[in-house]
């Protein structure tokens, strides 16, 4: 199987850069390249004209005019375009948004619809963005940064349910960020829970109200994806994957895959090479 790849900014294996911007482009494979890939930076896709599919992360979406997409580091993607498609594209690494200390895991999901006050306000900052990459005035650097973290706010309000102004809860935001970074090692509610400070069944009141799932279903399905995506962009065997995601028995992995998803871990491999390669 060929192994996906992982590229940075401008599609290269090579990190030369931490920020990019490209406004009304038309299938410019310098901005997105025809075959399925993960990033190591953010990116976000806005749709001006045409349609196909956007798959992320095993799952497909339509891309149709006026929809924003928002791809996170390492997640798996690629463009199933429908004849040409203009859009808009901004790529930038989580080094680059340091300086000003801005949080970029905002709760942003991967596409919001923008009417049209909305993408008034998105294309002012598209354009501002562009206007200083290109303008070599003094500062324009911390002014980019400071411009697209506002366009991260704006499209974390734009994704906020009308009559719920309200976000995740810090608690619960800290607990998926410890499960990103744990979920190998720890899949027990009870180790985040004592982390954070709460009893398990607080957490899973917690999850069930704000995310609609378990406390485990959240262990479950992190683990469940990186199992996905070792399949895909990995030329590990199954008993290898199983042994780097710390399960010593191939049968209990192969049965908790074929419980979440389906299938087996091969059949999962073998169908999702042929649609992604």
């Amino acid at each position: 199987m060929k192994k996906v790849s992982g590229l940075q900014i401008g599609h290269s294996s090579i990190k030369d850069k931490d920020f990019k911007i490209e406004c009304d482009v038309i299938n410019d494979k310098n901005v997105e390249v025809p075959f399925s890939h993960r990033h190591y930076f953010y990116a976000i896709y806005w749709i001006h004209e045409g349609n196909g599919m956007h798959i992320i992360d095993f799952e497909e979406y339509e891309m149709r005019p006026d929809r924003v997409f928002f791809i996170k580091p390492e997640q798996v993607h690629f463009m199933q375009i429908e004849g040409s498609l203009k859009y808009s594209a901004l790529q930038f690494t989580e080094d680059f948004m340091i300086p000003i200390n801005s949080k970029v895991e905002k709760e942003i999901p991967v596409y919001i619809d923008i009417d049209k006050n909305e993408k008034s306000r998105i294309e002012i900052l598209f354009n501002q963005i562009q206007k200083e990459s290109v303008s070599r005035l003094p500062n324009s650097t911390v002014i980019i940064r400071s411009e697209i973290n506002t366009l991260l706010l704006d499209l974390e309000r734009m994704a906020m349910p009308i009559s719920n102004f309200s976000i995740l809860p810090d608690l619960l935001c800290k607990y998926r960020e410890m499960i990103d970074k744990n979920f190998i090692k720890e899949r027990q509610v009870q180790f985040y829970a004592t982390q954070l400070g709460v009893c398990p069944n607080y957490m899973n009141v917690l999850t069930r109200k704000f995310l609609g799932k378990s406390a485990l279903e959240l262990i479950n399905e992190r683990t469940v994806l990186e199992i996905k995506r070792m399949l895909l962009r990995s030329d590990f065997t199954i008993s290898e994957i199983a042994y780097r995601l710390g399960s010593n028995e191939l049968s209990y992995f192969s049965r908790f895959f074929r419980l979440k998803t389906g299938m087996t871990p091969q059949k999962f491999r073998d169908s999702m090479n042929k649609m992604y390669q």
